[in-house]
């Protein structure tokens, strides 16, 4: 069997062929059950947490199996597992697990108490002209830029308009496990290497653990389209995605993330714990038998 990609690997694919998936009869559960006084209740998610066990592979087809954990009036929850079995594995439900995660769903509730940190001072102006900003690369870092310029190559996805706030300036009285990322897992790693410089000597990088919580009502967190009469520039059809990476030890770092609308609702938390490994001259012998970020980019070219 293939290996799992590699981080570089992961970054540098473009378009992918799949190749043909088991033949599995999918079974389908609904959460939403029949109310005691009539019509159904609805439940809708409140938070994620997953937890990445082994290295996925891009060209197989992933498997999805979700238990019912817990099936209450107001709370229910799942546990999902992701599997990637060999395409003629002939037991594909019984290979590898190579990703959980467990979702909470709830009914929604009237209206009771409500409260929530103040948003940043910076927000209206960090959503301000969003369509004038840069677009955000889909790896914020300089050697993965100059990669893709001589590859030829985009440098950002286009599932999702993304764009780069420069908050270089205002992270400058910052102390440096303060600073702010612009960009739930999307540059994120880059919130720890970033402020010490160290995202061009990255060996190893990958998430451990990622958790989502979700404060605002589900409808509040669907992108809305421009509508008719609109300026297509509207920025209260934006969210702000703001990181902070609190922590770097041992191998790990732990990467903290809000996410507000334009109007400064907090819509969602997030935390994520990663395995990061940089290549550190602190005066002692460096192992370079292990390539940086950059130095295997420079090589693919």
């Amino acid at each position: 069997m293939a290996p799992p990609a590699t981080f570089v690997e992961s970054m540098a694919l473009q378009e992918v062929m799949i190749s043909s998936p088991p033949d599995i009869k999918p079974t389908s559960s609904n959460i939403n059950d029949a109310a005691p006084t009539g019509g159904r209740r609805v439940f809708k998610s409140t938070s994620i947490t997953g937890h990445f066990l082994v290295g996925g592979k891009p060209k197989i087809p992933f498997i999805y199996t979700v238990e019912t954990l817990r099936q209450g009036k107001t709370y229910c929850t799942r546990n999902v597992q992701v599997r990637q079995p060999s395409p003629t594995d002939p037991r594909p439900l019984d290979s590898e697990v190579i990703f959980i995660a467990t979702v909470s769903f709830k009914t929604v509730e009237p209206r009771g108490l409500e409260s929530q940190v103040p948003p940043p001072k910076e927000l209206k102006q960090w959503v301000s002209n969003p369509r004038g900003r840069e677009i955000a690369p889909a790896v914020d870092v300089p050697s993965w830029i100059e990669f893709t310029k001589r590859k030829g190559m985009r440098s950002f996805y286009t599932a999702v308009d993304l764009r780069k706030v420069d908050v270089e300036e205002e992270n400058r009285s910052r102390p440096l496990h303060e600073y702010r990322k612009y960009a739930s897992d999307r540059n994120g790693m880059f919130a720890v290497t970033g402020p010490h410089n160290a995202s061009d000597n990255i060996i190893h990088t990958g998430s451990l653990s990622h958790t989502l919580i979700f404060h605002a009502n589900p409808d509040k967190l669907l992108f809305s389209n421009t509508n008719e009469g609109e300026e297509e520039d509207n920025s209260s059809s934006w969210t702000i995605l703001e990181q902070v990476g609190d922590s770097a030890s041992e191998g790990r770092g732990l990467i903290r993330s809000r996410i507000w609308s334009a109007d400064g609702t907090l819509l969602a938390s997030v935390m994520q714990d990663a395995l990061i490994r940089v290549r550190v001259d602190n005066g002692e012998k460096v192992d370079r038998r292990k390539p940086t970020f950059s130095e295997s980019l420079k090589s693919m070219l």
